[in-house]
């Protein structure tokens, strides 16, 4: 059974693994066949499989950087395979123009699988991507 305490360190490790510019240390936390579902502006959208999470995060690292990723609760439940948290996070917005701090937070379950994150379902608030939108910050920048 995970305590407590060592899924908040496999959930903060596998989230950290994201942002790695060669994203070398995937594989150490993320099932093969992985599923993933998340907020992508302007939807939610789900990849499935370590390699289409590993072109999504090649994709987001010229645009966001994710700078203060902090489980604020965690609980662990069905036996320690599951995990309910509420997290919060500073992401570094890097669009040419547009460069500024999102402060986010949201709510993921996290279920394992053969020791590894088997699924990770993840509902952000959409507060920081509604004020971007209102300001015309949702799209590339004006050519």
């Amino acid at each position: 059974m995970t305590t407590q305490e060592e899924a908040k360190e496999l959930v903060t490790k596998a989230w950290n693994a994201m942002w790695l510019l060669d994203l070398s240390t995937l594989d150490e936390f993320y099932a093969e066949d992985v599923e993933i579902s998340g907020f992508n502006p302007p939807k939610q959208t789900t990849w499935k499989g370590i390699e289409a999470l590993r072109a999504h995060c090649k994709e987001l690292q010229p645009v966001v950087t994710s700078k203060a990723f902090k489980i604020t609760n965690l609980d662990v439940v069905n036996d320690g395979n599951s995990f309910y948290a509420t997290w919060e996070d500073q992401f570094q917005v890097k669009i040419p123009g547009q460069e500024h701090i999102m402060e986010q937070r949201g709510i993921a379950h996290i279920v394992k699988k053969g020791g590894k994150i088997g699924t990770w379902t993840m509902y952000e608030d959409p507060t920081p991507f509604v004020a971007m939108a209102m300001q015309g910050q949702m799209g590339p920048p004006p050519a």
